[in-house]
């Protein structure tokens, strides 16, 4: 009788396996549009300037949460180094300009951070992001605007119910 009962556990088992891959869809790609605003990160002289932008994979968002400005710019990798799911990927956007990305999305990804270096920062955190995988899609980027000296999200995201 006890066999029978592992026989059971095992077929149904493969049955939640097979309801999850017809009615949940497996997000693989993590696809962005970066949108740099011509205002963007100005210099004294109100001189739009080039801006580093930095996309983290993490497995968690406490340190994330947390770092300053300067922890991520300069120790980045020491500061999320048990939260990375994956590296991160940098890029140089000028005002004006639009990067679309696809990346492969880690299977541990649960978070997506995203980091404008400015020149200047005030003191409220708009130079960074954090997506959860919740708000990504197969279908459709997320679309994030690099504005003056901040990073939003554009109304293209799904809704978090």
């Amino acid at each position: 009788m006890l066999s029978g009962c592992g026989i059971w556990q095992g077929m149904k088992d493969g049955t939640v396996e097979a309801t999850k891959s017809v009615f949940y869809t497996k997000l693989k790609i993590l696809k962005i549009d970066l949108i740099a605003r011509n205002g963007l990160n100005q210099n004294e002289r109100g001189q739009s300037l080039s801006t580093v932008v930095r996309v983290y994979q993490l497995k968690d968002k406490q340190n994330y949460e947390v770092a300053s400005y300067r922890d991520l710019l300069n120790q980045d990798k020491t500061i999320l180094s048990n939260d990375l799911a994956e590296g991160y990927k940098q890029y140089t956007i000028r005002p004006g300009e639009t990067i679309s990305f696809d990346e492969t999305l880690n299977k541990d990804t649960k978070y997506v951070g995203v980091v404008a270096f400015y020149n200047k920062v005030g003191e409220e955190q708009t130079w960074k992001m954090l997506i959860t995988k919740k708000q990504l899609t197969n279908k459709k980027p997320v679309v994030i605007e690099l504005v003056d000296n901040k990073v939003l999200l554009q109304e293209t995201v799904k809704k978090v119910k």
